[in-house]
Formats: structure tokens, sequence, C-alpha cells
């Protein structure tokens, strides 16, 4: 659990020091903001829950030629974003790793799926914020303010 509060700290403290030129606190800012919540909320709730309903829209979805050219463009598109923003990527592929083993840390514990989704959301957060407010907080000191 620690690892991933340091996981989701790091990131916050990266993403606030590389975008703070470009993302002054304006609807730009909690936009690119209410995207990284997003992603942790939706994560968590993957890691949790059942991927039935999941496969079967993907199963769907792929019967068709469009499907085919949809998923072989969104992977390409995804390979392309990888490899030009490789310091961003690499970021998202420690917070995927830290999460997952958080969930299989409480899966050995034996914890329920909500609890799970609750623990991994609220830790998750918490290091978002850790990492926000230590970033502004040593602006702030440097500034003079």
């Amino acid at each position: 659990m620690v690892l991933l509060l340091a996981a989701y700290a790091t990131f916050s403290w990266f993403f606030t020091h590389t975008f703070t030129q470009v993302l002054t606190f304006s609807s730009t800012a909690y936009l690119a903001w209410g995207l990284v919540l997003g992603f942790t909320l939706l994560q968590a709730l993957l890691l949790t829950t059942q991927f039935n309903g999941l496969k079967a829209l993907v199963g769907r979805w792929l019967q068709s030629d469009v499907g085919y050219f949809t998923l072989i463009f969104a992977a390409s598109l995804g390979g392309t974003f990888a490899f030009i923003w490789s310091n961003v990527t690499g970021y998202f592929v420690v917070l995927i790793a830290a999460e997952i083993l958080a969930r299989l840390d409480l899966q050995n514990a034996r914890f329920s799926r909500l609890h799970s989704f609750t623990i991994l959301t609220v830790i998750s957060m918490l290091g978002l914020a850790v990492g926000l407010i230590a970033s502004l907080r040593l602006d702030a000191s440097v500034t003079g303010a």
C-alpha cells in the first residue's frame, strides 16, 4: 500500500511540475486533474470488478471489420503516444503495476471487492493529494510567498 501511495504521490508531483506553466489554475487545469482522477477511479474499478461484461462488449465489437479497424487504429495511436511521451508513459506503467500489486495484496488478505475498491481509491487519492500539496508547498517556499 505504501508503494501505491508513493507511486501516486510521485505522479502527482511530476504532473504538477511538468504542466505548471501550461496549466495554471483555470478550467483547463481542472479538466486535466479531472482526467487524472477519472483514470484513478477507472483503474480501481476495473481491478475490483468482474470482466465478464467487458469481455462480452469487446467480443461483440470485434465481430466486425469496423471493430478490428478501430482496435488496430487505437493500438497504433496508443503505441505512438507511448513512444513520443515515454516519460509520461513510464509513470502510467508504474501506477498500473503498483495498483495491481496492491490489489493482489488485498485479494490475498481476503478483502471483498467493495472494500478493495474503497481502499485502492482512498490510497490513490491520498497519494495524489500528498504529491500536489507537497509540490505547491515547495513552490510557495521557493518563491518566498
